[in-house]
């Protein structure tokens, strides 16, 4: 048994969902903050104006607005800092998963998958021949049979490999390393859509979140998951990335890892490794078949799908979402 640190330092904004949404009746926008109400406790000081708020259209930022008299301190859970200054007062907001605490952490399993995801596609890229007949299917096919690729790279589920390898919950995180991220999609020529009313409460750029890491019956190095992080970030990059006129705006180290919500379907998947000059066209077909109504035929015209790489802005500076640099000591 072998015990290590894994460390991660946030370079864009990182969502781990709980959930949970806050709506615009739950916080009240000021200056560069959101404040977030108890609405239990709201309800025990207000009373019936309350009562008649939540049946109205206002947001609590108006409502408290026309109310300047009322003294609601009591009732505030937490504020957090603002990103984005187009975040409006009618948006809701993803809540970021918190401990009993109320302090944010990210879960060891999420972790853990991005690490999975990634030695997946870098086996599946050295070893073509143990992996051509998922080569050859469509994304439907062997994601309905996912277990048979996973059983080829890790073994079967009840002595899976991976069962040797356990990564603990973060230590929990200072809660004012929280920060409001909008939604924003960004577009092959560079043009974006801001007008998305989704709001996520996110780990802001900068901070460092710590895990334990224990590898049993040397399964696996950590030079090969070194390896294979720094494979994967590459593979993104060069394939995907770099076919958006925004691309090199940004430019990170090959240790990163894609982690949480809002980062994009490629950065879950190993379509990359398994299809090559073929994934724009298969990911096209499957996300059309998942998403009709988005008409991700047209993706293939374009040459990249999905066609729109997933961001946020901060203090004016757009960045994509869910990027940490990791270590491991």
């Amino acid at each position: 048994m072998k015990n290590y640190t894994i460390t991660l330092e946030t370079l864009t904004p990182v969502y781990i969902g709980s959930g949970m949404k806050i709506t615009k009746k739950d916080f009240k926008l000021e200056k560069d903050y959101a404040y977030i109400y108890d609405p239990i406790k709201l309800h025990s000081i207000l009373g019936i104006s309350y009562e008649n708020f939540l049946t109205n259209s206002l947001s609590l930022t108006d409502y408290l607005g026309r109310n300047q008299h009322f003294n609601i301190s009591s009732a505030l859970k937490y504020s957090i800092s603002i990103g984005d200054k187009t975040i409006r007062k009618s948006d809701s907001i993803d809540e970021f998963l918190k401990d009993p605490y109320g302090y944010p952490y990210i879960p060891g399993s999420s972790i853990k998958g991005a690490i999975r995801t990634a030695l997946l596609a870098y086996r599946i890229n050295n070893e073509t021949s143990k992996y051509a007949r998922f080569k050859s299917q469509s994304i439907d096919k062997w994601r309905n049979n996912g277990r048979d690729i996973e059983i080829a790279a890790f073994g079967n589920p009840q002595d899976s490999k991976f069962k040797n390898l356990r990564i603990s919950d973060s230590k929990p995180i200072p809660k004012d390393s929280l920060i409001l991220s909008k939604k924003i999609d960004i577009f092959k020529d560079g043009e974006s859509n801001n007008k998305l009313n989704l709001c996520r409460e996110s780990i802001c750029p900068g901070t460092k979140v710590y895990f334990d890491l224990t590898i049993e019956k040397d399964e696996f190095s950590i030079e090969e998951i070194i390896e294979a992080i720094k494979f994967f970030s590459r593979q993104y990059r060069e394939n995907y990335l770099s076919k958006f006129n925004s691309f090199g705006k940004e430019k990170y180290e090959d240790n990163i890892i894609y982690l949480g919500g809002g980062t994009g379907f490629l950065t879950k998947t190993v379509n990359q490794s398994l299809y090559g000059a073929k994934t724009t066209k298969e990911v096209s077909q499957f996300l059309n078949k998942a998403f009709k109504w988005h008409k991700h035929y047209r993706d293939i015209e374009i040459g990249l799908s999905p066609r729109a790489k997933k961001c946020t802005k901060i203090n004016g500076k757009t960045m994509e979402m869910g990027i940490s640099r990791i270590r491991i000591d």
